[in-house]
């Protein structure tokens, strides 16, 4: 019998499972404690030379079971300045993506509008805002920078601070998030069980089962390649100017990021200049999760946001279309200001230390022991060198 255990992912310690970009995609999921069936609409245009895509899915809650299913075969459209339509190519399941070469412009207007079977919906319409660029990125550690739920244990950290100027005469509104790159060196593991090359001019395999071993045995294996492990925030990081309008904004927090590993990370930071209907939604958002005591709580209602069907008003429909300008700065964190001992990459992921399999030459088809495994591309693990890297 063949086994293997991937890596599994998450960003331990850092909980709020809500929105982080990721190609220009604004993840939400919705908690709801009834029966429901619920449309979610994710995407914010911006004006970064990256791919922009809108994503369309379903989420169907039945007592404490969620599911989350992907709305594939709409027919979606951009309408720019109420004139010119985009259409979108699906690329995966629910995901539809813009043509490679646009970028959302400052005082332009959008909407988005799609159809499903028979059903057509339509967002707002939204005006992109003018942006602010950050100034200047910088880190401190703290050795007790993440505190668990209880606030009895702490995991050490380094804070990233950023100087922005706030635009003068103007409401403004921001949202920051970051993107984390680790370097990674094991790259598969194998419980009860050695991992087989199936293609050596790749390092693919999987997990032959070894029954000599006992059950709870663990072997990893290092990468064949360089690579890195990719981490997306998940808080909501909100600020209105309101009361400091045209005034600089110094020392922002907008990033923890755990001690991990004694060598250096790259972190992306992306500070969005947020519309006022789409600061109003992520607001009502932040201020019932801080209610409810996080988003495993059931929030008081379903958060609707701009997207509405034109054939039933009363259908429900969360997640925000916008658009919004983005100052993005990479961020070097080469972490000589840590101190004490580092979580250990590994450890932090999967709650244990790498066991590395003992080199040995056993018999075909294992052979010489132990092999390296391929770097797997997915959206939180690459073999390409992040830029910016050093």
């Amino acid at each position: 019998m063949l086994s293997f255990r991937p890596f599994r992912r998450g960003l331990l310690l850092l909980g709020l499972a809500l929105a982080g970009i990721q190609a220009c995609v604004e993840p939400y999921e919705p908690s709801l404690a009834l029966n429901a069936d619920v449309l979610i609409v994710e995407g914010t245009l911006t004006d970064l030379p990256e791919t922009q895509s809108i994503k369309l899915s379903r989420s169907r809650v039945y007592g404490k079971t969620s599911a989350s299913i992907p709305i594939t075969a709409a027919r979606v459209e951009v309408v720019v300045g109420g004139t010119q339509s985009i259409s979108l190519r699906e690329t995966t399941g629910g995901v539809y993506q813009l043509p490679g070469d646009f970028r959302a412009k400052t005082g332009e207007r959008y909407q988005l509008r799609f159809k499903v079977g028979d059903k057509s919906y339509e967002s707002s319409v939204e005006t992109m805002s003018t942006g602010s660029v950050i100034g200047k990125v910088y880190d401190s550690f703290d050795a007790q920078g993440i505190p668990n739920a209880a606030r009895d244990r702490f995991t050490p950290a380094h804070l990233i601070y950023l100087d922005t100027q706030d635009p003068p005469g103007e409401r403004n509104f921001y949202r920051w998030n970051w993107t984390l790159w680790e370097a990674q060196t094991w790259c598969a593991s194998c419980q009860q069980g050695r991992f087989l090359v199936s293609n050596p001019n790749t390092n693919d395999g999987t997990c032959l089962t070894d029954r000599t071993l006992p059950r709870d045995n663990f072997f990893d294996y290092g990468c064949a390649t360089r690579c890195w492990d990719i981490f997306q925030s998940f808080d909501l990081n909100l600020f209105s100017d309101v009361f400091s309008n045209g005034n600089p904004i110094r020392g922002r927090l907008v990033a923890k990021i755990p001690y991990y590993q004694l060598g250096p990370a790259l972190v992306e930071i992306r500070q969005y200049a947020l519309t006022a209907g789409a600061y109003r939604y992520f607001k009502l958002f932040e201020d019932q999760t801080q209610n409810t005591g996080g988003l495993a709580d059931t929030p008081p209602a379903p958060i609707v946001g701009n997207v509405r069907s034109l054939s039933n008003e009363k259908e429900p429909i969360v997640g925000y279309f916008s658009a919004s300008p983005v100052s993005s700065v990479r961020y070097w964190l080469d972490r000589r200001n840590g101190s004490g001992s580092s979580l250990g990459l590994f450890a932090a992921l999967f709650g244990r230390e790498a066991v590395p399999e003992p080199t040995a030459i056993l018999p075909p088809p294992l052979n010489f022991r132990p092999p390296s495994a391929r770097c797997i591309p997915s959206d939180t693990r690459t073999p390409l060198q992040p830029q910016g890297w050093r």
